[in-house]
């Protein structure tokens, strides 16, 4: 597949005139950095500066970072690590007044398919009260496995550890 995928996103009445969105998903660019931004803000209470968004783009091999396009709008985006066959989801975000369309959902699909097939554990944390973003995790197959005890800042909060395995990773008594 290239950049240009396009898949059809359900719209609800939230979503300003759209039946039904086709949304595609591309590469970021660091020419999309001022629209990612306003949606980090928004949606965060210690949103990544641009700073952080060019280090990853710019100088770290194992950073994926892609952005949701309705129209010529970015309406979401998804960045994390893919190193060997582990992903390791570090930010994902959506417009609020495109949440829960499925916009999230089709990011993390097309990040899980730049992994090339070879993602077998994915990884996050998530702040213990963004239920919404726990639920999307959770109906993507993610799983609760721990607690990062004050994890995030402003507001000081724990983080909820999350994983997702193609396969069961407990083979407790087990060689491998």
């Amino acid at each position: 597949m290239t950049d240009r995928e396009i898949g059809a996103v359900s719209a609800s009445n939230r979503a300003p005139h759209r039946a039904a969105m086709i949304v595609r998903i591309r590469t970021m660019t660091e020419a999309d950095l001022g629209d990612v931004l306003a949606i980090e803000r928004a949606s965060f209470s210690s949103p990544w500066t641009e700073a952080m968004f060019l280090a990853e783009l710019r100088e770290n091999p194992f950073a994926r970072f892609l952005v949701a396009m309705l129209d010529d709008a970015i309406i979401g985006y998804v960045g994390g690590w893919v190193i060997v066959d582990e992903l390791h989801l570090l930010t994902l975000a959506v417009l609020p007044e495109y949440r829960g369309l499925g916009v999230a959902r089709r990011l993390l699909e097309r990040l899980f398919k730049n992994g090339e097939g070879r993602i077998v554990k994915a990884s996050l944390e998530v702040r213990r009260s963004n239920r919404a973003a726990i639920a999307v995790y959770e109906r993507f197959g993610f799983r609760a496995v721990g607690v990062r005890r004050g994890y995030y800042a402003d507001p000081r909060e724990d983080a909820v550890l999350m994983e997702w395995a193609s396969a069961p990773t407990a083979r407790a008594g087990r060689p491998d």
